[in-house]
């Protein structure tokens, strides 16, 4: 069995392979690596809006997620990535995850850049990026991009991201 390291080392090399896949693709590089795919054809053809619902808890960095419109499924989730810089002092941060999302109908995998504000009230806001990276059985081919909106409050994150999506 590998130590947690390995785990983490071998997880850090696959989404470095999905991601120098992605960009010889054509995708758009965002921060810390990522890319977001260049718009077009959920079928091959067509750019469609999509919705995902997410509710993360700090911490086990477990959760659940629903979607509409180019995805229509649901299920739970993990991130076994999440890198936070500089919450607290001055009242802002940075957040680079990976989000691993199963579903009925396979796994999605996304990465996010987001930029965190903590507000007087102790509830901290998060704006930014998210882009598809990887996907498993019905979403092998998924691509996709667009913005991420969410808040912490008492350790509970709860985000919409808005973008769209295709399948090649």
């Amino acid at each position: 069995m590998a130590s947690p390291r390995e785990q983490s080392d071998h997880e850090n090399a696959t989404n470095q392979r999905q991601i120098a896949n992605r960009r010889r693709r054509g995708g758009r590089a965002l921060a810390g690596g990522a890319t977001l795919a260049a718009a077009g054809p959920a079928s091959a053809g067509t750019s469609v809006p999509v919705t995902i619902q997410d509710t993360v808890i700090i911490g086990p960095f477990t959760g659940t997620w629903s979607a509409s419109g180019g995805i229509s499924d649901s299920g739970t989730l993990v991130q076994p990535t999440d890198f936070r810089v500089g919450v607290g002092a001055g009242g802002f941060g940075q957040v680079h995850l990976v989000r691993v999302m199963t579903g009925s109908k396979g796994t999605i995998t996304l990465v996010e850049d987001n930029s965190l504000t903590l507000e007087p009230d102790g509830t901290i806001v998060s704006t930014g990026q998210w882009a598809v990276i990887a996907g498993t059985g019905a979403y092998a081919e998924l691509h996709g991009q667009g913005t991420a909106v969410g808040v912490v409050v008492k350790g509970v994150v709860t985000e919409t991201d808005t973008g769209s999506v295709h399948f090649d």
